[in-house]
């Protein structure tokens, strides 16, 4: 009995080293964001230039298309977490969830639409940075939460410079925020979501009502 206990345990050793170095191959295996980054952006422009005409008279199969090209490549569930700061902390059971679909559609419709506003239409990427092997190494051991990878997209009357915050999650790099021209937007959209609460001081109210504060036209609260 003792033999065929030592020898079941030393198979599961085994079995769990096996695991152990699968796992951490996987981990080594993790590639750089950059390649990643220049291909979700170069789809996207190409399918907006591809189709501007028709998608110009008709903003809710663009809006559509964006949301099939960005959803499985963006994290929208922490961006919204991070949108509502220390609020999340404080939401009722469902609000977080509601507030990131909020947040996902109002975002992304509000990105397609200003997207379709553009007279330039000559949108191309010149340059992708490469990201250092030494960032990629602190993220993998969790030195670092996210990986900025920068770009720059160029138009007939000028550059645009983008910086991408990506984090790996569910196998893949997804998108965390965004800086562009030094704004940053997961900033900007926290200070909103803060703004809205120091003046309606309800989170249920906040979340309701989100698209309408993107947009700075939302409704004051009704007692």
């Amino acid at each position: 009995m003792m033999r065929r206990n030592k020898s079941f345990v030393a198979a599961l050793v085994v079995l769990l080293l096996q695991w152990s170095s699968t796992i951490f191959a996987a981990e080594q295996a993790i590639e750089s964001p950059q390649k990643e980054v220049e291909r979700i952006t170069s789809e996207l422009l190409a399918t907006f230039e591809k189709n501007v005409d028709e998608y110009k008279k008709n903003d809710a199969a663009f809006i559509a298309e964006v949301d099939r090209q960005l959803s499985p490549v963006v994290a929208f569930d922490s961006i919204a977490r991070g949108v509502m700061g220390k609020y999340s902390r404080r939401a009722k059971p469902g609000q977080v969830e509601q507030f990131s679909t909020t947040f996902k559609d109002s975002l992304i419709s509000f990105y397609g639409k200003a997207l379709l506003k553009l007279d330039d239409t000559r949108l191309t990427i010149e340059k992708v940075d490469s990201v250092p092997e030494s960032v990629l190494k602190d993220y993998q051991s969790g030195k670092a939460r996210l990986i900025p990878v920068g770009m720059t997209v160029r138009t007939s009357s000028g550059t645009v410079a983008i910086s991408y915050s990506m984090v790996h999650l569910d196998g893949r790099w997804k998108l965390r925020n965004i800086i562009v021209d030094g704004i940053n937007i997961g900033i900007q959209f926290r200070n909103q979501f803060a703004e809205a609460m120091n003046k309606h001081g309800d989170i249920q109210y906040v979340v309701d009502h989100w698209p309408e504060i993107m947009k700075g036209a939302a409704a004051d609260k009704k007692s």
